[in-house]
């Protein structure tokens, strides 16, 4: 599906650069492409297994990435990140890339959820072996019927979301042999915890 995509995609481009008229509807129809792109993305990421290479990584570092790559937009959505860990070194067995891309998908989640700002706080804490990383925030929270609904397939409440965003990461922390749990209450704020073992 992806080939076909990119050459319709390239057509439209070529025909949009020929013709002036009936711009606008070029462009809906590639904007409606490159939509079609994303929830392919991430449906071959929920089908197609994915070539992973786990390590050793430290956790405190890998969200320190990941923070600094997403402050910008926390900034101007008037969102302050706060960490908060009681050590520096904290390591779990992971593929990196798909951990922080799952860290990014849930600290945007909190950043759009907080449309006045607030405050996103993260939390990583280690009991036993067991690594915990909370991401709280002080957003318009989810009411109880949509809660019962997140992570079924194209189910979303954001007018240009896909539905797949949380249920891959769901799957990528069950492919980690984690767990993810989402409590929420309205007005208050909601909280992502990821449980990984850790070493």
């Amino acid at each position: 599906m992806r080939n076909p995509s990119t050459s319709v995609k390239g057509f439209l481009q070529l025909l949009k650069s020929q013709a002036l008229e009936n711009g606008i509807y070029y462009d809906i129809m590639l904007s409606e492409i490159d939509r079609i792109d994303l929830i392919l993305g991430e449906m071959l990421l929920l089908a197609k297994p994915q070539i992973a290479h786990f390590q050793r990584k430290n956790v405190c570092s890998l969200l320190k990435e990941v923070v600094t790559l997403l402050e910008a937009q926390a900034n101007m959505c008037n969102v302050q990140i706060v960490m908060k860990s009681a050590v520096d070194d904290i390591y779990v067995t992971c593929e990196e890339n798909q951990l922080k891309q799952v860290c990014i998908n849930f600290i945007k989640n909190a950043i759009e959820a907080m449309p006045d700002g607030g405050e996103l706080t993260i939390q990583l804490e280690v009991e036993k072996e067991t690594v915990s990383i909370r991401f709280i925030d002080q957003g318009v929270g989810i009411p109880k019927d949509v809660l019962e609904k997140l992570g079924q397939p194209f189910f979303t409440t954001k007018e240009k979301g896909t539905g797949l965003g949380f249920m891959v990461s769901k799957k990528i922390i069950e492919n980690h042999d984690g767990t993810v749990h989402v409590s929420s209450e309205e007005q208050k704020g909601t909280t992502i915890e990821i449980r990984l073992s850790g070493l």
